[in-house]
């Protein structure tokens, strides 16, 4: 994928990992290395821009994105004082991937199954505070669960410690939650990107389901921004116009790791058996019951929460 980049512009790539959307956030800070682009989850986009890290961005010098799926046109994430400063790229849903053998589709419809007694140390998750304080907070009724503080974050975590006698394992990673859902280790994955997981499951011969509860679900969004400061500005709009072409996301969606992508066009570079793979022939349907998981706005109480709920 990055090597195609190389081809078609002859610019060299220099990447660095990060391990979480802070992590990316403290070294653009930090400002130890010069970086040109980085890929932040959308919802931390005005965190990027508010801080003067990130530039705006002239989408109309970008073509590809004539080719984005109506849906991640001009999100409401992706876009900071009237400008866009974030171009989406990857993106999944959160709700249930189960056996349908083990739990019916009524079941798996309701938010409440993750708490059935029935389902004693039969669901996993994953390490990844944000999504699980905030899809609770959401299926508490809480309107805007990103904002939970003092009481209102006590009664997430309340909720979640009541889910712990059904979790049989939080994750360091996704794999291992697939791999023991396909193994039927595990009855159910909540969250952990619950596409990919179906997809990766379903690939590997595991006949599982994947379920929005009617509460709704969860959305996340990988984007492309500009840092401040670049001294490679033509190279990184060109970098994010090939990233976003639809020859470029085909390898993002069925390479190694296979994952939903905005540009519309990737579907006729698919076969139709890659299409239902992806499940995206159910994906607008599934994204039309979610909302976009948000960054909490007290990081420091969520990040506190979550270590609670770690310990148990």
């Amino acid at each position: 994928l990055m090597r195609g980049f190389t081809e078609l512009t002859g610019v060299e790539l220099n990447i660095k990992e990060a391990e979480s959307n802070g992590a990316q956030l403290s070294l653009v800070q930090a400002g130890t290395t010069k970086f040109d682009v980085i890929n932040p989850d959308a919802v931390w986009t005005s965190k990027f821009a508010a801080a003067g890290l990130t530039l705006p961005i002239d989408t109309a010098r970008l073509p590809s994105l004539e080719e984005t799926l109506p849906a991640f046109r001009n999100r409401p994430e992706t876009i900071y004082d009237g400008k866009v400063y974030a171009i989406p790229t990857r993106f999944g849903v959160n709700g249930f991937v189960y056996w349908p053998d083990k739990i019916s589709a009524a079941s798996a419809a309701d938010a409440e199954l993750a708490w059935d007694p029935a389902l004693k140390d039969r669901i996993e998750i994953i390490d990844w505070p944000e999504l699980y304080l905030w899809m609770t907070g959401k299926w508490l009724g809480q309107a805007k669960p990103e904002e939970a503080t003092g009481e209102a974050l006590q009664k997430i975590l309340d909720k979640m410690n009541a889910f712990r006698p059904n979790m049989r394992a939080l994750q360091a990673d996704m794999g291992t939650v697939k791999s023991d859902l396909t193994n039927r280790e595990a009855w159910m994955v909540w969250g952990s990107s619950s596409d990919n997981v179906r997809t990766t499951a379903r690939l590997a011969g595991a006949d599982v389901e994947l379920s929005i509860p009617k509460q709704g679900g969860a959305m996340w969004m990988e984007t492309l921004q500009i840092v401040r400061g670049t001294e490679h500005l033509a190279s990184a709009m060109a970098y994010i116009d090939y990233m976003t072409s639809a020859k470029a996301m085909k390898q993002m969606a069925w390479g190694a790791d296979k994952f939903a992508v905005t540009n519309a066009k990737v579907k006729d570079l698919l076969t139709a058996e890659q299409v239902k793979a992806l499940g995206l022939d159910k994906m607008e349907e599934w994204v039309a019951n979610c909302q976009m998981s948000l960054a909490p706005v007290d990081e420091t109480a969520w990040a506190d929460a979550w270590q609670t709920f770690k310990m148990g």
